[in-house]
This record gives structure tokens, C-alpha cells and sequence, in this order.
């Protein structure tokens, strides 16, 4: 039987501290700036397409609307997913500023050592 093995609750230096907090604050802010941008982007272009071949009269002009109102959805989804993805990378980046002013230093169980491998499993056994 395998297991994970937890390594002991030592306290980690509060510049180790902050600079996870801080790195994964900026990596999300980048993330989120990227998708509210890309995200307007696609939902202006797929807005004016949608309108320019979206004629009432003439059925056989539906290929253009459906790929606009397609870009439309996308571009409204990734700008709508960027709004946590932000806020989310300014609570690490106050995490991390208090950090710094009150010389806390531990996070529990949390690995600083690999900021870019984070897992999720499963196993299904028959």
C-alpha cells in the first residue's frame, strides 16, 4: 500500500513565505489580465460578426451568425472566468504583504520547495 508522506510541520522563513504568495500572486494576476483581454477581444469580434451576417431575410446566411454568437459565448465566458482568477491573486498578494509586516513565518503541510507541481489524482481500481 502506498501512501503520501508528510513531512514535518517546520516553520517556514517569512521571505519563503512571501515569495510563494508573491509568486503565485503575479503568475494569476498575468493569467487574469490575459483572459479579461483575449475574452473582450473574442466577444467584440464575435458581436460584430454575429451582426454583419445576421440577415432576417435570407436563411441560407445562418454559417456566419452561428460562428459569431459561438465567439460571442467564448469571449464572455473566459472574460467572466478572469474576474476570480483575479481576486484570487490579490488575496495571495495580501497574504504575502502580510507576511512581510508582521514576521509571520509557517503554512502548515503547504511544500514551497515545487511552486509549479500541483496534482490532482484518481484511482480506479476494478
Amino acid at each position: 500500500m502506498h501512501s503520501q508522506i508528510n513531512e514535518s510541520l517546520t516553520e517556514k522563513p517569512t521571505q519563503e513565505v512571501y515569495d510563494y504568495y508573491n509568486f503565485k500572486a503575479k503568475k494569476q494576476k498575468k493569467t487574469g489580465w490575459i483572459l479579461l483581454g483575449t475574452g473582450l477581444a473574442a466577444t467584440a469580434g464575435g458581436y460584430a460578426i454575429m451582426m454583419n451576417n445576421l440577415d432576417w431575410w435570407d436563411r441560407n446566411s445562418e454559417g456566419g451568425a452561428v460562428a459569431g454568437s459561438l465567439l460571442f459565448l467564448i469571449g464572455s465566458g473566459a472574460t467572466i472566468a478572469s474576474i476570480p482568477v483575479l481576486i484570487v491573486s490579490g488575496s495571495n498578494n495580501r497574504k504575502a504583504k502580510v507576511y512581510m509586516e508582521t514576521g509571520m513565518s509557517g503554512d502548515g503541510n503547504v511544500n514551497f520547495e515545487n511552486y509549479r507541481n500541483v496534482t490532482v489524482g484518481l484511482k480506479i481500481d476494478y
